[in-house]
């Protein structure tokens, strides 16, 4: 297998997003993108809301691969077959010229055009990498039954049977982290996400919900992963801080859903 630059590998993280994209990433070889046509870019993921119409992925030891619907395949790789770095993921003037296949495989499939750009960095974490935090009362959320916080709003898909960790003060739920209902190896690889409520901020409290939920897992051999835009500076620390590695950047190319538009 194809070690990172960190010489850390994610086998688990790897078939995870492999999935969501139609793609084998333990295939790839480093120094250019492989594009792949697949039907799970004409229906929305399990938990969002919106069509992942593309995505794109450039992982930290340089494979990449690039998720196409059914049509737009080869428009995509002549376009991506110029790319040989990270940073290019984030280009937006890359994006822009993706979204011409992408739309035309899109109205083809008759589903409405992009209407928004996604990017962001991800990183990954395992047993042997993760930092527990103790700050405040952190416990497992099993329901709403706790209030939260002024300013924040409870992820009520992932109850009762999700894996959700909160830091709980003044009788309230003051942050949490939790693990998107992907419907994808939800029982070998957390894809956390993390809510604050403002007042409680810069507490320690993100740090302490994160490894939890991340402990959940990685203590029965699973893996974790975090994402969050690239400016999300905070978001980096938070990640970082718990022992998360750089694992890779991505992009997405995101079109309304029929459920959406209702």
């Amino acid at each position: 297998m194809t070690r990172r630059l960190s010489g850390i590998v994610f086998p688990l993280v790897d078939r995870y997003i492999g999935i969501h994209m139609g793609v084998d990433l333990s295939t790839l070889r480093p120094g250019r993108v492989m594009v792949s046509e697949s039907a799970r870019r004409l229906r929305r993921e399990q938990s969002y809301g919106f069509i992942h119409a593309l995505w794109w992925v450039w992982l930290e030891d340089g494979r990449s691969a690039a998720s196409a619907p059914p049509g737009a395949g080869e428009g995509v790789a002549e376009i991506l077959d110029a790319a040989h770095s990270a940073e290019q993921v984030l280009d937006p003037g890359i994006a822009d010229r993706l979204k011409p296949p992408v739309n035309n495989a899109l109205h083809k499939a008759g589903l409405q055009e992009v209407d928004r750009v996604l990017s962001d960095v991800c990183f990954a974490c395992n047993a042997a990498l993760l930092r527990r935090h103790g700050h405040g009362d952190c416990q497992r959320l099993l329901d709403g039954g706790i209030p939260p916080a002024e300013g924040l709003r409870l992820t009520s898909h992932c109850f009762p049977d999700g894996i959700v960790y909160g830091v709980l003060t003044d009788g309230r739920v003051a942050s949490y982290a939790f693990a998107h209902r992907s419907g994808v190896m939800e029982d070998s690889v957390v894809d956390i996400g993390v809510e604050t409520a403002p007042a409680y901020r810069r507490r320690g409290y993100a740090k302490t919900a994160v490894s939890a939920a991340v402990e959940h897992i990685t203590r029965t051999g699973g893996e974790a992963r975090y994402g969050c835009r690239p400016d999300n500076l905070a978001s980096i620390a938070t990640a970082r801080s718990v022992g998360f590695v750089p694992y890779g950047t991505s992009l997405v190319l995101a079109a309304p859903s029929p459920e959406e538009i209702r």
